[in-house]
């Protein structure tokens, strides 16, 4: 319910479980809001994330 905002680029948010990957939930919020969307899991740490595209297909996301 939020309102359009044209300079979202994306989401970022965490799974409690050791599971990066996009529920269907996690899917039909990433067509509303941007084009990369970064889901993180336990245990929380730099190889525990990953980047998805707006159709929840993984994506290289360089991080500088």
């Amino acid at each position: 319910m939020l309102p359009i905002d044209l300079s979202v680029v994306g989401t970022v948010h965490s799974h409690p479980s050791f599971s990066n990957e996009p529920s269907e939930a996690d899917i039909a919020l990433f067509g509303r809001f941007g084009n990369t969307h970064i889901i993180t899991c336990a245990p929380f740490d730099m190889g525990s994330w990953k980047a998805y595209d707006f159709r929840g297909e993984e994506v290289e996301l360089e991080v500088v």
